[in-house]
């Protein structure tokens, strides 16, 4: 055996008697409990960071099913007249890429008064409730946020209406916050219930409740108008120190927006002697509404 094995051979057995030294001297008693201590720690930390990602799965697989969303659309409406006839088709189409109430509002309170006011709309009114201070921020943020997105587009600009909405969780499938944009004229033809039911068709049947919602915005429009031709005797301060107790939901903007759209498909026209029942029982009767 040469010298080099004989070398190697006495290492080996030099580290395998500090090998039995070492554990002969170990205090087993004090390191057991810690080596178990440390394995079911990390079980459990590791069954509670599963049990915290499976949680969140299924709560954002339950929203989903439900329709609940954070996303915040822009959305412009138009009347497109169908070639031989008086009626229109009622066309909408995105502004700009949804956004999302984190992503619009860096303030987290406003966050949460954006989704508070989201559930408490009506079928009767879906038009955000934001009155006052907190209200006219929250607005004003949406309000600048379309107006700057559309400020440099190359078509002509118009007066059109700005409205934040959120319909009713009972007939639409998702809900969200929709900011709605409607040139005056035609939110003005949508205040005539028996018009809207008579001479609008949709792009796809199931779009007949967002005819609801403009006629819905047109009254409260109204009455927004009918207010300002009879202003609070109390002065108005300027927008950064006033309360806000009243102020316009639905607000002009001046905008460059396409407006040579196309209806999608075949219109449909909407059965509304059966719509108006189903409203009719979750307590909105717009012909009663229309007659008054």
């Amino acid at each position: 055996m040469s010298l080099y094995d004989q070398f190697i051979q006495w290492v080996s057995s030099l580290n395998a008697q500090m090998v039995a030294d070492w554990f002969r001297t170990m205090e087993w008693q004090r390191v057991l409990p810690e080596i178990t201590g440390k394995f079911i720690g990390f079980l459990l930390g590791f069954g509670a960071s599963w049990f915290l990602l499976f949680r969140r799965h299924l709560k954002a697989l339950d929203r989903l099913r439900r329709g609940d969303s954070d996303d915040v659309l822009f959305q412009a409406h138009f009347l497109s007249p169908v070639p031989g006839t008086g009626d229109f088709v009622l066309l909408f189409r995105n502004l700009t890429s949804s956004t999302t109430v984190n992503d619009l509002y860096d303030n987290p309170a406003a966050r949460k008064i954006v989704r508070e006011m989201a559930d408490y709309t009506t079928l009767r009114n879906p038009v955000l409730r934001t009155e006052g201070l907190l209200g006219f921020e929250v607005l004003n943020d949406a309000f600048n946020h379309i107006a700057g997105h559309l400020a440099t587009t190359p078509f002509p600009r118009e007066t059109w209406l700005f409205a934040m909405t959120c319909e009713d969780r009972q007939v639409v499938r998702r809900k969200c916050v929709r900011c709605f944009l409607i040139r005056p004229a035609d939110l003005e033809r949508f205040a005539n219930w028996t018009w809207c039911r008579e001479n609008i068709r949709c792009e796809q049947p199931w779009h007949w409740y967002r005819i609801v919602a403009l006629h819905q915005l047109a009254t409260q429009w109204q009455q927004e108008e009918q207010d300002a031709q009879h202003p609070s005797p109390k002065p108005q301060g300027m927008p950064l120190v006033d309360k806000h107790a009243t102020h316009r939901r639905i607000r002009q903007i001046s905008v460059g927006i396409f407006t040579a759209e196309k209806p999608v498909g075949e219109p449909a026209a909407i059965a509304w002697p059966a719509q108006e029942w189903e409203l009719k029982k979750m307590g909105l009767d717009l012909n009663a509404s229309s007659a008054s």
